[in-house]
């Protein structure tokens, strides 16, 4: 039996008794056990997000991606909206939007940075926009952007401020209400660690009161139609609207279980050294990070290659067991890879990624200084 090391940027390693907590049988939808998963999960997200008092946590059947077009529930026709992109993944927010009746504006950075705070304070002061977005870990590149600043220097110009936690929930510091932040949103199969199928949002009491019967959400992704359930759910209720995962909110509880054991800020001191581990092992082989300094995250790091194919590295690497994921942003096209380090990953699996790395890339004929990412890597970790 030959175990893979995963370490993309998702779906992530599952913890074997994470993946087990879903193997249930005969549990529907208003079940004790389900409605008890439900409430964890609930209750768990809004623990984790730091968020103020009366937010509503939701579960949306889906991804990310759901989570984020379901943010259109807490708009209306014609509504000024400005998207904050640092990459592929806040230019997403941006094809959301442009399929509905909304005066969109987009400000981008270039691949690696981040679009200065000054240009955006000098943009919502000129113009009141009904909901702005930010991406928390831009995870095309790895640019972590410091949602604490950007969210203060907006907060008396915009109704709504909206975060895409989906690469930073579970392993970076987030404080939704010392923040000032309306909505977060993540997926179950990233930094939380649970197997793909949810998004999640955790929405302020502020956005809960803009919800109403003429958003502009369309029908299985309007909040309206969601949050009776989930205030249901969190009242030990079960409710109806769509069938929920049901066996995935089992793992997913039980991941709320055990990050909840291992203490949050612990987990991201974990999700932090395991990030510095493999940044300097990819500097101590003599190669790139996308991310600029000062914009590193936790949980994705990009890195640039000399010569040798990326595309190659990836298929390459699959004989040491080990998955990376592909580079995305288009302007940085067949120049670089990414590494994901999020969930359950741990200190040993930064050195057996970076060794990995290195006897792959000599074998493509990258120039490397074999040996000395591996023992960049264990200096930092036995520092």
């Amino acid at each position: 039996m030959t175990r893979k090391l995963l370490m993309h940027v998702g779906p992530t390693t599952i913890d074997l008794d994470v993946l087990l907590a879903g193997v249930k049988e005969s549990s529907g939808f208003t079940s004790e056990d389900f409605v008890y998963a439900s409430k964890n999960v609930l209750y768990s997200m809004e623990e984790i997000v730091k968020a103020p008092p009366n937010s509503q946590s939701l579960i949306i059947p889906g991804s990310g991606t759901a989570a984020m077009e379901s943010c259109v529930s807490l708009l209306n026709k014609d509504d000024k909206v400005l998207v904050i992109s640092n990459g592929v993944f806040g230019n997403r927010w941006t094809s959301i939007f442009s399929r509905y009746p909304l005066k969109v504006e987009t400000l981008e950075s270039r691949p690696g940075e981040v679009v200065p705070l000054e240009e955006i304070a000098q943009k919502v002061e000129k113009n009141r926009y009904k909901m702005i977005t930010f991406t928390h870990v831009e995870t095309s590149t790895g640019v972590r952007l410091n949602i604490g600043d950007y969210a203060k220097a907006v907060r008396d110009f915009v109704d709504i401020i909206v975060v895409d936690g989906v690469s930073s929930i579970g392993g970076e510091l987030v404080d939704m209400s010392g923040w000032g932040v309306d909505v977060y949103l993540t997926a179950s199969q990233k930094a939380l660690g649970a197997p793909p199928g949810a998004g999640l949002l955790v929405i302020s009491p502020r956005a809960l009161e803009v919800i109403n019967h003429e958003n502009l959400g369309g029908y299985f992704l309007n909040l309206s139609n969601w949050l009776p359930v989930m205030k249901s759910l969190k009242e030990n209720v079960g409710g109806y609207f769509s069938t929920l995962p049901v066996h995935l909110i089992f793992s997913l509880s039980k991941a709320m279980e055990l990050i909840r054991h291992e203490g949050v800020e612990k987990r991201i001191k974990r999700h932090e050294l395991v990030a510095r581990a493999i940044r300097g092992g990819v500097e101590g082989m003599g190669l790139e990070i996308v991310a600029k300094k000062g914009l590193y995250s936790n949980t994705v790091t990009g890195v640039l290659l000399k010569k040798a194919d990326p595309v190659r590295l990836l298929e390459e690497i699959q004989s040491e067991n080990v998955e990376l994921a592909p580079g995305v942003h288009p302007a940085l096209k067949g120049k670089y890879f990414r590494i994901g380090h999020m969930g359950w990953v741990t200190p040993n699996d930064a050195i057996a990624t970076i060794g990995a790395i290195e006897r792959t890339l000599r074998r493509l004929g990258e120039d490397i200084r074999i040996g000395e990412g591996v023992m960049a890597v264990q200096e930092i970790l036995g520092a």
